[in-house]
């Protein structure tokens, strides 16, 4: 693993990290799991994931459960010290982890996500994290599929019952025996040469093919 001064961890960070992963994986074995849309996008396929900041409690356990180590994935979390637990709730998964934001080590993180890429591995982006606006996306993920030539799936979850964080993003921690559902959307394909307009369209169609189904209750 690779240390950066500019990265924050404490001597508490993985040990927390590890229970962390105990009490995910605790409610998640209780989940009843739904899975819609083509999972071969993602399991037989490089891919950048795409998931909303707040509905990021059961990926890394879905990664086990769906990917079952077929595709090797990365994902991206801040150089917090909140990233480093994080960091380790992902290895805990088997996933890798590149720690960077907009706040520090942007440029960094961003070419850590296209070596990794280049190395094979796919990528799992919050494109609203680490601090939102909450269902605003910021331009990274469209800038590292445009970059990469590697498609983007939007991925929505919903959950039938859960409790809400007083967090910006209003968190959402299923609650035990619940259901949840994951849909994949379609893979989005991002052209190589962007304008600053073209860009900016690219964020709202990736925003849009985030948003669910129902959209009041998605998003209230």
């Amino acid at each position: 693993m690779r240390v950066y001064s500019d990265i924050r961890q404490k001597w508490w960070s993985r040990p927390l990290g590890h229970i962390v992963w105990f009490l995910i994986t605790l409610v998640c074995v209780t989940l009843r799991k739904r899975v819609s849309g083509d999972v071969r996008m993602v399991r037989e396929n490089q891919a950048i994931v795409a998931i909303w900041h707040n509905r990021i409690f059961t990926p890394c356990y879905f990664y086990r459960y769906i990917i079952r180590g077929k595709a090797k994935m990365s994902m991206l979390t801040s150089a917090s010290k909140d990233g480093a637990m994080l960091a380790t709730v992902a290895e805990d998964y088997g996933m890798s982890a590149v720690r960077g934001s907009s706040a520090r080590r942007g440029a960094e993180g961003f070419m850590d996500m296209v070596r990794e890429l280049r190395s094979g591995k796919s990528m799992c982006i919050t494109p609203d994290g680490p601090k939102g606006p909450i269902y605003t996306c910021r331009p990274g993920a469209i800038k590292l599929a445009s970059l990469s030539g590697i498609p983007i799936v939007p991925i929505r979850i919903r959950y039938s019952r859960c409790v809400r964080v007083r967090s910006w993003d209003r968190f959402y921690v299923p609650l035990p025996f619940s259901k949840v559902t994951l849909e994949f959307g379609d893979p989005l394909s991002v052209p190589a040469e962007l304008s600053s307009d073209e860009l900016a369209a690219q964020c709202r169609r990736l925003e849009n093919a985030l948003r669910d189904e129902d959209y009041a209750s998605f998003y209230k």
